[in-house]
């Protein structure tokens, strides 16, 4: 391209950036421009709405009989046979114990809402505790069956009007039972049978079909389940009740496994189910199979919640098989009621694992010791904060022979310290000998490093199991000791809001039982850095993890915090009494003593230093292979 050429181009270039800035529309040009086209599109919507609204008007002005015509058209189209069941009036009849008030509806035949008597849930508040308690009510329960007919269409129960098979009922005598039956001929009907007993969470459940040889399609071989309930909020503290909120399943073989509480997943079981429970933080709703095949090829999901009143969604689909003949019979029963663990274990089934106490021999603890004990102090204590004051004494001096024998060590370990100071600054550079010099001195002082180690280790269970128990205990719910009115749930004494990166990590509130817990801790830190002599390093080690807690309690169960708390007082009144019945003078002199006795190696002992030789001709094998 040529001198010319280039100037020809950039010069119509030039130009055209020129106009393109020149015709540029003026802010005002733009500001009206966009007011002309806000008007057009309100002028859209309006016409769009009013054109709505004439054609519901023309719809609601047809004569009834027409309504009723094309309804029924609609119907017969999408229910072929079973056309007929599916217009009626939704009635309600009531089935009620001592504990439980089922509201049954006669459109699907399934419960409408259940009342749990004895409880309360946290209003929307949260400062009072008033209102009754529902698992769920109206459209937060969906339950259908569903199957294919002989004439191509897939119905389900949910469309279908039942007919009670009595009024409001209730129970006097040894159980109650009504049946919501939707007949379609004088052969051919579908029954839900409801069997209520006295003082008991539990209802029966039978699903009959007769006649469906007539009107179910010859391919079919099953019923479609379809359950699911939007949990509403019942506690005060949503965040707490939607990581303990799942669906929990188990294999006819009682295996039990669950759905994760801190995610949403769908799962497809690869076996038959016993039961499906969709549990809360502390009440679940459960339908068992109680015959051998159970549920089959069952899919459950745990979803995000609709709103803020509301927990999660639980959902569960599965198969009844269909065997054919003139009536099949599939008894089920439920279970609405408390994760309260002896009702649990009543009901059998395995579900007590609906209350997670820990796996091995954490979950042992708490079902072995902790359980028996705590029931037996609640039968004669009506208050929760006395009983966790008792618990906590009487483990804390079933533990106390660990607790003197760790102490004794650990003041060994300290009055021999001088004597491994002279060591460490003679050996100091040589690891190997340092250590075997230290082995020898353990040795003949009759000392053992690990001693003030192995009984802590022993007592870790029964921490730990403690931790899984307090805040799962049914028992401790919208139950107040002192300040806290709760001792489920944290125990906030000031709410100070949501502070950025602060929120994260301690949450927007002061828990007192927390700040307690913490600072008894730090206390006890400290007088154990100078029982054992710690220094260094290791000496502030031990002051970072009660910070950290400090942060994860502060969100956690009151009484979890308030045995912690309790817990690290009884131990320092423990190591007070100790103290003045051991003297370290008396100690030292039984060390001595020992020295001057012939020692015979454990066979601890020897491994170690067989592992310190061995370090030894490693070190000197290679600076050997260094010098060569």
């Amino acid at each position: 391209m040529d001198r010319n050429s280039i100037i020809g181009l950039s010069l119509i270039f030039l130009i055209l950036i020129g106009t393109i800035f020149i015709n540029q529309p003026t802010v005002e040009e733009l500001e009206q421009r966009k007011r002309e086209q806000d008007s057009i599109a309100a002028l859209q919507r309006e016409v769009k709405e009013d054109s709505l609204v004439q054609a519901q008007v023309t719809l609601d002005a047809r004569p009834d009989s027409i309504r009723i015509v094309e309804d029924s058209i609609q119907n017969s189209q999408r229910m072929g046979m079973f056309t007929a069941l599916g217009t009626g009036t939704d009635e309600h009849v009531v089935l009620e114990n001592e504990l439980l008030r089922i509201e049954l509806a006669s459109k699907g035949g399934v419960p409408y809402s259940i009342l749990l008597k004895p409880y309360k849930r946290a209003n929307a508040e949260g400062d009072t505790i008033k209102d009754p308690l529902y698992l769920f009510k109206g459209t937060e329960h969906q339950l259908d069956y569903t199957f294919a007919t002989t004439d191509g269409r897939q119905i389900s129960t949910a469309d279908l009007f039942f007919k009670p098979s009595a009024g409001n009922t209730v129970l006097s005598g040894d159980s109650a039972t009504i049946s919501m039956r939707a007949q379609l001929n004088e052969n051919v009907y579908i029954e839900q049978r409801y069997t209520i007993y006295p003082n008991s969470f539990e209802v029966g459940y039978d699903v009959v079909t007769g006649g469906f040889d007539q009107v179910i399609s010859r391919s079919a071989n099953y019923l479609s389940m379809n359950w699911k309930i939007e949990m509403p909020k019942q506690e005060r503290h949503i965040q707490n009740e939607r990581e303990r909120s799942t669906v929990y399943y188990a294999y006819t073989g009682n295996e039990v496994d669950e759905l994760s509480a801190r995610n949403f997943e769908k799962q497809d079981a690869d076996a038959a189910l016993q039961w499906i429970s969709f549990k809360q933080q502390f009440f679940n709703s459960t339908l068992i199979a109680m015959n051998e095949t159970g549920f089959e090829n069952a899919s459950l999901e745990i979803a995000p919640a609709t709103d803020e009143q509301h927990v999660k969604t639980a959902k569960a689909n599965a198969y009844l098989p269909y065997n054919g003949g003139k009536e099949n019979v599939y008894n089920m029963r439920f279970y609405f009621g408390p994760n309260h663990y002896e009702t649990l274990e009543a009901v059998g089934y395995n579900m007590t694992d609906l209350v997670p106490l820990g796996w091995g021999v954490f979950g042992w603890v708490n079902r072995g010791i902790v359980i028996p004990v705590f029931n037996f102090l609640n039968d004669y204590i009506a208050s929760f904060g006395i009983i966790i004051l008792l618990l906590t004494l009487i483990i804390k001096l079933g533990l106390l022979p660990l607790v003197y024998k760790s102490y004794i060590s650990t003041a060994k370990m300290r009055v021999i310290k001088p004597e491994m100071d002279e060591i460490k600054e003679k050996f100091g550079n040589d690891p190997q000998k340092l250590q075997a010099e230290n082995m020898k001195l353990f040795r003949k002082a009759g000392v053992s490093p690990l001693g003030g180690c192995v009984p802590m280790l022993l007592q870790m269970p029964i921490l730990f199991a403690l931790f899984n128990f307090f805040p799962v205990s049914f028992e401790l719910r919208q139950q107040s000791f002192l300040w806290a009115d709760d001792l489920s749930t944290f125990d906030s004494i000031w709410t100070f809001g949501k502070v950025p990166v602060l929120d994260f990590v301690y949450g927007d509130h002061v828990s007192l039982f927390t700040l307690l817990m913490t600072i008894s801790t730090l206390i006890y830190t400290r007088m154990n850095n100078q029982i054992s002599g710690i220094s260094g390093q290791m000496k502030y080690m031990g002051y970072i993890m009660p910070i950290v807690f400090l942060g994860f309690f502060n969100r956690y169960s009151a009484g979890l915090s308030y045995y912690y708390f309790l817990s690290n007082m009884i131990t320092f009144a423990q190591q007070a009494i100790i103290r003045r019945f051991v003297n370290d003078d008396k100690i030292h002199a039984k060390i001595q003593e020992n020295k001057k006795k012939p020692t015979k190696k454990s066979k601890f002992q020897e491994r170690l230093e067989n592992m310190a030789k061995q370090q030894q001709l490693a070190q000197k094998d290679r600076q050997s292979n260094k010098k060569n």
